[in-house]
């Protein structure tokens, strides 16, 4: 592997059992803004790029969760496409990072429906995603699956 392969904050680990065969790891390369799926045995297999900064990964059937610390969340599908940024807003995304993102300490400007700074999301069983935000009070959101 050379240095430009190499990982920059690998945040999140998670097992992908998402696709018929063998389970993958996936890796969120936070620094390097990438998920990288390796085989269990180590084998680099797929990078997928388009992310800012990757925090955590989730699965619910054919879908990935990513929390991007950086104001969205990411859903993949099972290929590994990019399907939807959640709350994809760049310029609330510049208001949330200036000031060396003071704004994540300021909850009375917080807006309903906008994150901050997502850093971990999960899919309950029902295909809901609650995503956690790392801000001053903390912040939990529950995203209702319409389908």
């Amino acid at each position: 592997m050379c240095i430009r392969d190499r990982f920059q904050l690998p945040h999140g680990v998670w097992l992908d059992s998402r696709n018929e065969g063998a389970p993958t790891l996936v890796v969120a390369d936070r620094v390097n803004a990438r998920l990288q799926w390796f085989s269990l045995d180590g084998k680099h297999l797929s990078t997928v790029d388009g992310f800012i900064l990757p925090a955590n990964v989730d699965t619910h059937k054919d879908l990935m969760v990513v929390p991007d610390l950086s104001a969205r969340v990411t859903l993949l599908n099972k290929k590994n496409e990019i399907v939807a940024h959640l709350g994809e807003d760049s310029d609330w995304r510049t208001e949330v990072l200036k000031d060396n993102r003071k704004l994540r300490t300021e909850p009375d400007r917080w807006r309903d429906g906008r994150f901050l700074h997502p850093h971990d999301a999960c899919f309950d069983l029902s295909g809901n995603i609650i995503v956690a935000e790392y801000v001053s009070t903390g912040r939990v959101t529950l995203l209702k699956r319409l389908a």
